[in-house]
């Protein structure tokens, strides 16, 4: 179950390489930004209009530098990834739809794979005993330290870089809480933007969704339950995203945020605690 975004298409062509994939839904939502007077009334301030279409200019701009690494991590032969061929494919603008509960359960898959959805309610997650090792989570976040949505961008905007990473996790009722199976951080550079460290991440998660599927289906897979409760990156706790907050990201990483962080990693590194083999 995925959202249809280039690193998504590509956690499903890998998935396809690796497994017998049964089906792929793909969360669409009609009206992902709300309506037309909702997104307008967002930006009735001129300041923040401005600084919203300023935004938009930028993100277009660090798009195409991050372009050639986007590139050499997700495409192959030059085309970027596509879904595969003979595989069904449902589109739902929710994915707990009754549409989607029908799908996965004439699928009776031994393991669903998420990333990029909206959450899981019920009915879907009375599925959940049905299949044979669960639902698995693929968080762009380093769990439990960070959980909901655009954790590493929240994360370094508070200038704690030894905090991004991603997370493989099984889904529970919570937020991005169930037990832990692998999570891991990318390798991060002085020179990196917002844009290219994402890219990174998103590969880094690819490949331990992957070796984590592999090591499930052994019956070596580590579950290590979450031991605190970290931040919860949500509107309702404060952080509602904006485009600006990708430019505030990028100018504190043009300032030398990543080369800081590298000086001092030992020390800024002390007490973070990773989980499962990447084997």
């Amino acid at each position: 179950m995925v959202c249809d975004g280039l690193y998504q298409r590509y956690l499903v062509q890998r998935l396809a390489a690796e497994c017998d994939l049964a089906g792929v839904i793909v969360y669409a939502p009609e009206n992902p930004k709300g309506s037309l007077l909702r997104r307008l009334a967002r930006y009735r301030n001129p300041v923040r209009l401005l600084r919203h279409l300023r935004a938009r200019r930028l993100l277009t701009e660090y798009a195409a530098r991050a372009r050639p690494l986007v590139e050499s991590l997700f495409f192959e032969g030059g085309k970027a990834p596509r879904l595969p061929e003979g595989v069904p494919v449902l589109r739902v603008p929710n994915v707990n739809a009754p549409k989607a509960v029908a799908f996965i359960a004439r699928a009776n898959p031994d393991i669903a794979c998420i990333n990029g959805t909206n959450l899981l309610r019920e009915p879907m997650l009375a599925l959940a005993p049905r299949i044979r090792h669960g639902f698995l989570n693929l968080h762009t976040g380093l769990s439990p330290y960070s959980r909901g949505g655009n954790c590493d961008l929240f994360m370094l905007l508070e200038g704690r870089p030894e905090l991004v990473g991603i997370t493989v996790h099984y889904i529970d009722r919570g937020i991005d809480s169930g037990d832990i199976v692998i999570t891991a951080r990318p390798e991060l550079a002085p020179d990196d933007s917002y844009e290219t460290i994402e890219a990174k991440g998103f590969r880094l998660g690819i490949d331990m969704m992957v070796v984590a599927v592999r090591q499930i289906a052994a019956g070596r897979a580590e579950r290590v339950a979450q031991w605190e409760e970290g931040k919860l990156f949500l509107r309702r706790t404060g952080y509602v995203y904006e485009p600006h907050h990708r430019v505030l990201v990028n100018r504190m990483l043009a300032g030398g945020m990543i080369a800081e962080y590298l000086a001092h990693r030992a020390q800024r590194d002390g007490g973070i605690r990773l989980v499962g083999r990447r084997d």
